[in-house]
């Protein structure tokens, strides 16, 4: 049986280290894993620093018709928010930018000490039933 090593893509050294004996990968896939991660953490971070604070007087603000970012700046962004999506599909909200809320509880005018925010959303293209 022949020995001989056959050299692959892997095999050069500005794609890979080795550790312990263990061949990692660290070229272009392991950057553009990361790009979107960096990018998103990039994004969150501005939109924390901009906007109000806190909610006006402790009241629930009007978000209804909103794009959710608007929301997220008028409630706070250490305001604890759930959301739900409004077509039922459950799918979860990684850019809040591409989001619009739809319905909102409680109440705007309600005091938010102590209540649950849960404001349906759905993406910015789609309608939320009533003609938003």
């Amino acid at each position: 049986m022949n020995n001989t090593h056959i050299p692959n893509t892997t095999d050069n050294s500005a794609n890979s280290r080795t550790r312990a004996g263990i061949l990692r990968r660290t070229g272009p896939i392991r950057r553009t894993l990361l790009s979107p991660l960096v990018t998103a953490t990039l994004t969150l971070a501005t939109l924390a620093a901009a906007g109000p604070a806190h909610a006006d007087g402790g009241t629930m603000p009007h978000v209804s018709g909103r794009g959710l970012v608007t929301a997220y700046q008028a409630l706070g962004y250490d305001t604890a928010v759930q959301l739900r999506d409004g077509r039922g599909a459950r799918r979860h909200v990684l850019w809040p930018s591409n989001w619009k809320v739809c319905d909102q509880y409680p109440r705007p005018g309600t005091p938010l000490p102590h209540r649950a925010i849960t404001l349906t959303v759905v993406k910015t293209r789609e309608s939320c039933g009533d003609g938003r």
